[in-house]
């Protein structure tokens, strides 16, 4: 029986930081669910992959270290007391690395909109599917704030073409 407890403490040490924060912020705000905490998962891995690609791993790291070190949840809140300059550095390199792509502009066209909400957190990662939707967005939508129905039909016949 000792052993099993060892291999699971040490099963539970092995996640790493973005793993932890991921399901810290699943089980304060999303009861846990793990739908969530897995995508929550992929979406961290696919950031690490494009930051790692981008030159940007130190201030990744850097980053779901203080979240993963900071986290609190108050009520149904994940917060992340002290970790505001280190998003503020990973978003920097990440937008340096992004600045000619769909995505960016994407973010920058929308950075006026009020409806939308700030997740709190790094910006998803600007795959190529995700910068070929971007693109096909900012193509069909002449208002990325009030898109009509007719341009989220244009735009969603355009990002049925994307990679995964």
């Amino acid at each position: 029986m000792r052993r099993a407890s060892f291999a699971v403490l040490l099963v539970a040490s092995c996640a790493s930081h973005q793993d932890n924060v991921c399901q810290d912020v699943g089980d304060c705000t999303q009861g846990g669910a793990s739908a969530f905490i897995q995508s929550c998962k992929d979406e961290a891995k696919a950031l690490e992959g494009e930051s790692r690609e981008a030159g940007c791993a130190a201030p990744f790291d850097g980053y779901y270290a203080c979240a993963d070190m900071r986290f609190a949840c108050v009520g149904a809140t994940s917060t992340f007391n002290g970790c505001d300059h280190a998003l503020e550095v990973l978003d920097d390199c990440l937008g340096a690395a992004q600045a000619s792509t769909s995505c960016a502009a994407l973010a920058k066209s929308q950075s006026s909109c009020t409806a939308l909400l700030d997740a709190g957190g790094p910006a998803p990662a600007c795959t190529a599917g995700r910068d070929c939707e971007a693109h096909c967005y900012l193509a069909n939508v002449t208002n990325v704030c009030a898109a009509r129905p007719d341009e989220l039909d244009a735009f969603q016949k355009c990002a049925s073409s994307c990679p995964p």
